[in-house]
């Protein structure tokens, strides 16, 4: 049997596997008779850095056959984060010889973090397929519990390569990522519009990736044995993130912007600049040292005599896990919040008036991926007749046309920096000036 069939016959197990699989004990007798858990151990042989625990293995019935899967010690870093997991795959090829693959699951940053923990349900992010010497064989990837996507080894005719199969919409990206053996592995990763997945179609005609695709409308294996970091356990969700700042009191904006009564708007110039703490500055990652990073606004008046500056934030009015959607409270940013990048804009008077009318009546509801700092600058900006740099930032695969994205001080941050060398852009980091405080 030749290697494309084999992997044709593994990637159906492993996807096919969630829904349609019903789990069983995992000593011998009752369903898994012809496949028992003592089989594979006695066929098994130890592998190089690899921890096998035994007590993690789980029996499952897929439409295509049989198989175990087993805990794995192992974290796999994905975007500077340790975020995956390993899991050893047996099965019975179709000669009845047992075959061993080894999978490393990885999840999406922002999805572990809003779900807590990984279900195939609603699974967002990767699964690597590697054979017992490491080499890669392909792998899936997934949004929302959907296949969208499949990955297979780098090669020179992948990098942005359209494919025109209608009705899907597929694209070839490089990329690569560090194993749990610590080695780069360099991948191409082709994701196709979910839309068609959705329709009951395997969403890649032609098996383009080297393999005949699965169907859809089944999930990805990517259960484990619990917490605590065992082997073959997946890691404990990042932290909630904490914004920079959010421990501070929430103002009263309005007092904030009654401040600029005190000038005239004739003769005076208005300015609107937009401080950015890049969660990893010169990436693209929506998390990194930074927690996920802040986007503040600051609006600055002046008359040649007097000079009145604002620096707000749009924050959650919450703390744990309930600050991932919360009411908002707009905090002073004033004199402490470090920024990466920062951009601004003069503005007229009356445009200067709609964006402080906005920041004096905020949103009531903050939401981590749906409206957040970014949101909330770049909504305020809009009213003042202001277009933004591009402050999208994908989260978890990207999807054409666009990408699966939200408005992220990750996005805002890197398109600002592309700008270099434009007077009013700063990549030299600095501190935001501080706020003249309340107004009665």
């Amino acid at each position: 049997m030749n290697s494309k069939t084999i992997l044709a016959f593994v990637l159906i197990l492993v996807v096919f596997s969630c829904k349609k699989e019903s789990r069983v004990s995992k000593t011998a007798g009752g369903q898994n008779d012809l496949f028992p858990l003592e089989a594979v151990k006695n066929w098994y042989r130890p592998e190089p850095g690899i921890t096998v625990d035994w007590d993690q293995a789980s029996h499952h019935q897929a439409k295509t056959g049989e198989y175990w899967l087993v805990g794995a010690n192992g974290r796999p870093t994905f975007g500077k984060l340790q975020l995956g997991y390993r899991r050893l795959l047996f099965f019975k090829n179709s000669k009845g010889v047992i075959t061993e693959q080894v999978l490393e699951i990885i999840p999406d940053a922002f999805y572990l973090q809003r779900a807590q923990q990984v279900t195939g349900k609603d699974f967002t992010g990767r699964i690597f397929i590697f054979d017992r010497s490491r080499a890669l064989l392909g792998g899936l990837t997934y949004q929302n519990g959907k296949q969208i996507g499949s990955i297979k080894a780098a090669g020179k005719d992948t990098t942005r390569l359209q494919t025109n199969s209608a009705p899907v919409n597929c694209v070839w990206y490089d990329d690569n990522y560090i194993n749990a053996d610590g080695e780069l592995v360099v991948y191409a990763e082709q994701i196709c519009d979910p839309i068609y997945n959705a329709g009951g179609g395997d969403g890649f005609v032609g098996g383009s990736s080297g393999y005949s695709p699965a169907g859809s409308g089944d999930g990805a294996i990517v259960e484990h044995g619990g917490g605590g970091g065992g082997a073959g356990n997946a890691p404990a969700a990042p932290a909630v993130s904490n914004l920079p700042g959010e421990t501070k009191p929430g103002i009263k904006p309005k007092d904030f912007m009654k401040c600029f009564q005190d000038i005239p708007d004739q003769g005076a110039t208005m300015k609107i600049t937009l401080y950015v703490q890049e969660p990893w500055p010169g990436t693209t990652f929506n998390i990194g040292p930074n927690s996920v990073g802040h986007v503040a606004i600051g609006l600055t008046k002046n008359n040649g005599s007097q000079t009145i500056t604002q620096v707000v934030g749009f924050y959650p009015d919450a703390t744990g896990l309930d600050k991932m959607h919360a009411p908002s409270k707009v905090v002073n940013n004033g004199g402490d919040l470090q920024y990466n990048v920062s951009i601004s804009y003069n503005v007229s008077a009356a445009d200067f008036q709609k964006i402080s009318n906005y920041i004096a009546n905020p949103p009531p509801t903050y939401d981590l991926t749906t409206f957040n700092c970014t949101n909330f600058v770049y909504t305020a900006c809009k009213t003042g007749n202001i277009t933004l740099p591009d402050p999208y930032s994908t989260v978890g695969p990207a999807t054409p046309p666009g990408a699966a994205a939200v408005m992220a001080p990750a996005g805002l941050g890197d398109s600002i920096e592309k700008l270099k060398g434009q007077s009013n852009v700063n990549t030299n980091k600095g501190i935001t000036p501080n706020s003249k405080g309340a107004c009665q």
